[in-house]
C-alpha cells in the first residue's frame, strides 16, 4: 500500500519511538499510532477510562462535549499507560497528561526532529501522520474500513480514501464473488463486468450529462437488465435526467407510481425493489459526498439477490463519485472559490494568547509563506506598547523569530516568523488568507480556498490542531479575474500624472537595472526636478504599484498631496 502512511512504516515508526526521550513522549506516540487518538483526545485520557473484556482492553475517548467513541487499546499500550500513571502518581480520574493538546503535538514534532538526524524523511511527521499509520495498519490487517472509521473517529469512509487502492476489474470480481457461498449467477457476473466497465468509462466523462447517459445506455444494453433511467432529486420530487430502453412517458409514470420507493432508497442509502406494471425495478441511490442527490432506476429480470443489491449500491456510489468529481472540475474551471470564516479562542494560538495577555487588538497587514513550514506575519498591534508585544512574541513557542518594524507608542508593527497557527493549516491546504484580526483573546480569520479542495479535510485540520476553533461562515464566490489591461488601467487610476511620468522615465532609462543605466541625479536633471522630489515621486509610485499587485483594487482617487 502506498500513500500518506508510507513514511511511518514499521521501520520509520520504530525510529520515531527510539527518538522519544521520555516515557511520556513514547506513550504519546503510541496513543496516536496504535490507538488512533488526536492530541486533544490524548489530553483528556484518564486511567479510569480503560475497561476490559476478557483479554482485551478498550478506551473511552472523550471529546470537548462528552464521550465520542470507544477505541481499542492494545494490551502493550494498556501496560505502558498503567505503568506511566503509577510512576507519575496520576489518580484514576485525573488526566494522564497534565499538559495542553498543543504541547502533546509539540512532543511529536520534537521526536520527529530528533529522528530526522538519522532518518531525514521523518522530519515533518506530525500527530496526523500517526493516525494515518493507525488506519493503514488496521486496513492492511484486513479490518473493514467502516470499523477503522469507528475506532479512529473518522465520520465517513471517504476520509480513508488515500489509504485504499483503487479497485481494478479483477479486484471488483474477487470482492463480489468472495461474498457468495454459492456459484455466482450468470446475471450477477455480467453485472460485475458492467460495473467495472462503467467505472473505467466514467473516468473519461467530461460532464454530468455524459455520465448519466453512459450509465443508462450501458445498463440497458446488458443481458438481464431491460431499461435504466436517472433522475435528480429536486425539492420533494424527481426530475428525469437520462433514459435508455424506455420512453420518457413511461419514466414519468414510474416516477409518479414509485416516487415513495425512490425517495426511501435515497433516504436510506439502500437499494429498494418494486414489482409493478413494468416488472421488477431496482431503485439505486446515487450518493454524492454522503448525500443522495438522485436515483438510478434499473429494470431487472427475476428476483434481485442480496449480492446484486450490494453491487448496485456500490455502482450508485461510483456514479455519485464521478458526478462529484466532474462538479469539482467545473467549479475549478469556472474560477469558483469557497470563502470560509473561522473564530478561534484557543489560548495556544499566538494571536489569541497575545491579545488576551496584553489586553490589546491586532490586525494582519500582510502574510508571506516562507520555507520550513512557516509564515511571515506583519501584525499591526494597537493598545499595547512595543516592548511587551515583542517580548511576548520572542518567548512564544510558535514564533521562530520576531522583530520590531515600527513603534507607534501605544502600538507597534511587528514582523514574526510563525511556525504553527490556524492560518498556517489553511495556507498549507491551498488557502489564501484574506483577513486576520484578534481582539482580546478572540481571533477571526477569513480565507479563500480553491473550489476543488476537500473542505471537510481543511476544517478538520484546523480544529484538530486548535480545538477551540469554530467555522462561522461558508459561501461560494466567483474568483476575481483581472486581465493585464485591467491591471494597467487600475494602476493608472491610482498614479498621479507626475508619478506615472517619473516611474516610466526611470524604467526606460535603466534606473531599475543592475548596474544602473542612469543615476538618480541624471534622471532628476532630465525631468527638471530636484533629487529629493524625484525620490519622493519614485517612492510613492512604487508603493502604489506594489499595493495594486498585492492587495485588492482601491477605489480611492489620487489626492492633491500625491501630485
Amino acid at each position: 500500500m502506498s500513500g500518506p502512511a508510507d513514511v511511518l512504516g514499521p521501520r520509520g515508526y520504530q525510529q520515531l519511538r527510539r527518538a522519544a526521550e521520555t516515557h511520556r513522549s513514547d506513550l504519546v506516540l503510541r496513543f496516536g499510532a496504535e490507538v488512533g487518538l488526536r492530541p486533544a483526545e490524548m489530553a483528556r485520557v484518564r486511567p479510569d477510562d480503560v475497561t476490559s473484556a476478557g483479554d482485551h482492553y478498550f478506551l473511552t475517548v472523550r471529546g470537548e462535549s462528552g464521550v465520542t467513541r470507544e477505541a481499542y487499546l492494545p494490551a502493550s499500550v494498556e501496560h505502558d499507560l498503567r505503568k506511566y500513571a503509577n510512576t507519575a502518581g496520576v489518580d484514576g480520574d485525573d488526566p494522564v497528561f497534565a499538559v495542553s493538546a498543543r504541547r502533546l503535538q509539540m512532543l511529536v514534532g520534537e521526536a520527529a526532529d530528533r529522528a530526522a538526524e538519522t532518518a531525514p524523511r521523518l522530519a515533518d511527521v506530525s500527530s496526523r501522520d500517526l493516525r494515518w499509520r493507525f488506519a493503514a495498519r488496521l486496513l492492511d490487517d484486513g479490518v473493514p474500513p467502516h470499523v477503522v472509521c469507528a475506532l479512529g473517529g473518522w465520520d465517513r469512509l471517504e476520509r480513508l480514501a488515500p489509504l485504499l487502492p483503487d479497485p481494478d476489474r479483477d479486484a471488483v470480481v474477487e470482492a463480489i464473488e468472495r461474498t457468495e457461498a454459492a456459484p455466482t449467477p450468470a446475471r450477477l457476473r455480467r453485472a460485475i463486468t458492467v460495473a467495472a466497465d462503467v467505472g473505467e468509462t466514467l473516468a473519461g466523462a467530461a460532464t454530468g450529462e455524459e455520465i448519466e447517459r453512459l450509465v443508462c445506455e450501458r445498463l440497458a444494453d446488458t443481458e438481464g437488465f431491460r431499461f435504466a433511467w436517472v433522475a435528480e432529486r429536486t425539492g420533494d420530487g424527481l426530475t428525469p435526467r437520462a433514459t435508455a430502453g424506455i420512453d420518457d412517458a413511461r419514466v414519468a409514470e414510474q416516477v409518479a407510481d414509485h416516487g415513495e420507493t425512490a425517495t426511501a432508497a435515497m433516504d436510506s442509502h439502500d437499494v429498494r425493489v418494486t414489482d409493478g406494471r413494468d416488472g421488477p425495478t431496482a431503485f439505486v441511490p446515487i450518493v454524492r459526498e454522503d448525500t443522495a442527490a438522485g436515483v438510478l432506476a434499473i429494470g431487472t429480470l427475476g428476483v434481485v439477490e442480496d449480492a446484486e443489491r450490494d453491487l448496485l449500491r456500490a455502482l450508485g456510489a461510483q456514479v455519485g463519485a464521478a458526478l462529484a468529481a466532474v462538479e469539482r472540475k467545473r467549479l475549478l474551471l469556472a474560477d469558483t472559490v469557497t470563502e470560509l470564516a473561522f473564530e478561534c479562542t484557543d489560548s495556544e494560538a499566538f494571536t489569541v494568547g497575545l491579545t488576551a495577555t496584553l489586553d490589546c487588538t491586532l490586525e494582519l497587514s500582510g502574510v508571506v509563506p516562507v520555507g520550513g513550514r512557516s509564515l511571515l506575519y506583519y501584525l499591526v498591534v494597537e493598545g499595547a506598547a512595543a516592548g511587551p508585544v515583542l517580548s511576548y512574541a520572542v518567548e512564544h513557542p510558535d514564533i521562530d523569530d520576531a522583530r520590531l518594524v515600527e513603534d507607534y507608542g501605544d502600538g507597534a508593527l511587528i514582523e514574526a516568523v510563525v511556525t504553527a497557527a490556524p492560518a498556517l493549516e489553511l495556507v498549507e491546504s491551498g488557502g489564501r488568507i484574506r483577513t486576520l484580526a484578534a481582539d482580546r483573546g478572540t481571533t477571526t480569520i477569513e480565507t479563500e480556498l480553491p473550489g476543488d479542495v476537500d473542505l471537510r479535510e481543511v476544517v478538520d485540520a484546523v480544529v484538530e490542531t486548535y480545538a477551540e476553533t469554530t467555522l462561522t461562515a461558508k459561501r461560494e464566490a466567483e474568483r476575481s479575474i483581472e486581465t493585464e489591461t485591467g491591471f494597467r488601467e487600475r494602476l493608472s487610476d491610482r498614479l498621479s500624472e507626475r508619478q506615472a511620468t517619473v516611474l516610466e522615465a526611470a524604467y526606460h532609462s535603466g534606473y531599475f537595472e543592475w548596474p544602473r543605466g542612469t543615476t538618480a541625479e541624471e534622471l532628476a536633471d532630465s525631468l527638471a526636478v530636484s533629487s529629493p522630489t524625484l525620490h519622493k515621486h519614485l517612492r510613492k509610485s512604487q508603493q502604489k504599484l506594489l499595493t495594486a499587485f498585492f492587495t485588492d483594487a482601491s477605489t480611492e482617487p489620487p489626492t492633491a498631496l500625491d501630485e
